[in-house]
């Protein structure tokens, strides 16, 4: 691999209800152990409602020398959310999150990359709330949430943050976001290595997981707000998870997306206005 990607990890629970075991502190714990494993830096996006229940995850996290991030108070995509109610609650995930982790939160990433233009309100948010940077966005057309047209290199919110795109290549006449979730466990390696070579120098690349995604015995369950066929694509190719993980991280880079922020000349960035016309 010639070109440097950072890992990054969502640590969510997704259980529609308190009837299914909670397994997310079980399988968090499975992810960071692979990561010393490979002796790999990520950034570690966590819910807010998760972090509370499971505080020494954050903490084992952090003991590994990770970036912690926030990925929303609730799993909860954008759409669903008023934006005061999500604005007070980020204000207070956050703050929570940093007393846990004992480090700034300087990144945001929304549920199911659900930044798009409907729910561009969030954006002016971001920037109060006290971030400097997201991942937030998918740029280009998808069956779930996508913003087709944005920049696929990092660029920076008009008045806002930086955001690092979602890395997308096309395949086929699709653009498919290739790094991470469901393309990553069922899409062969060759699609994955083909994305990267046909990436630009500009882009900043990352690959991204979910805890649960390492699970092949968690019992199925319909996921809230998408359909069936969604919702048992999650739970195709966990078997070969880890193993597949293991050996792509082999020659992943240990940079998180912090680092790369803090580093950036923003007066190079692309600056885009979320008004202008979609």
């Amino acid at each position: 691999m010639l070109k440097n990607i950072s890992v990054t990890l969502d640590v969510e629970d997704l259980r529609p209800s308190d009837n299914f075991e909670d397994r997310s502190k079980m399988m968090t714990e499975k992810v960071l152990d692979l990561f010393a494993e490979v002796e790999v830096r990520a950034t570690i996006f966590v819910v807010g409602d998760v972090a509370r229940r499971h505080p020494e995850v954050i903490k084992k996290a952090v003991q590994a020398g990770h970036e912690i991030g926030l990925h929303s108070h609730k799993h909860i995509p954008l759409q669903l959310l008023n934006p005061d109610d999500f604005e007070r609650e980020l204000n207070e995930a956050k703050r929570s999150l940093e007393d846990i982790s004992g480090q700034p939160v300087n990144g945001y990433r929304a549920p199911t990359m659900s930044l798009t233009h409907k729910t561009r309100w969030a954006i002016p948010i971001m920037q109060r709330t006290g971030f400097t940077y997201s991942s937030s966005v998918l740029p280009a057309k998808n069956p779930l949430y996508g913003w087709n047209g944005l920049p696929k290199q990092p660029f920076k919110w008009l008045d806002s943050v930086i955001e690092f795109p979602c890395p997308v290549t096309n395949i086929l006449g699709f653009n498919i976001p290739y790094l991470g979730g469901a393309y990553f466990r069922l899409f062969p390696p060759i699609i994955r290595k083909t994305g990267i070579r046909k990436s630009s120098s500009k882009e900043v690349l990352w690959t991204y997981c979910h805890p649960w995604e390492f699970d092949p015995k968690e019992k199925y369950y319909q996921l809230e707000d998408v359909g069936n066929l969604t919702s048992r694509i999650a739970w195709l190719g966990r078997k070969g998870m880890e193993n597949k993980m293991r050996n792509f991280l082999q020659e992943a880079s240990s940079q998180s997306l912090g680092d790369i922020a803090s580093k950036i000349d923003q007066s190079q960035l692309q600056i885009v206005d979320p008004e202008s016309p979609n």
